[in-house]
């Protein structure tokens, strides 16, 4: 497995465990359950840690496929730009969620 490998396992990991943890935080508000409160936290936690090495095999992930015929640089910018905010954003809300656990 390479970088871009990992890359894109991760960066998957980290959306759906987040949009994951938002629909257990929104079930355990409807339903006043601590534990799924609880769950939902950790699980944006893990979602907030999974996103650092994200962030870190994207530049080796550039470097192996901004050669290939049909890769836009431009887009790869767009990307890169998007995920500087994300990271921010998810540390942000790993951050929050390790506050409201403990």
């Amino acid at each position: 497995m390479n970088q871009v490998h990992l890359h894109l396992l991760l960066n998957h990991v980290a959306i759906l465990g987040t949009l994951f943890g938002l629909l257990l935080l929104a079930a355990g508000l409807i339903k006043k359950s601590e534990h799924l409160i609880q769950a939902a936290l950790v699980t944006l936690i893990l979602s907030a840690m999974t996103t650092i090495p994200v962030f870190l095999t994207g530049e080796p992930a550039e470097e192996a496929v901004e050669h290939l015929a049909g890769v836009a640089e431009s887009a790869i910018e767009e990307h890169e730009e998007s995920a500087e905010i994300a990271i921010w954003a998810m540390q942000a809300l790993g951050l929050l969620s390790l506050i409201t656990l403990w």
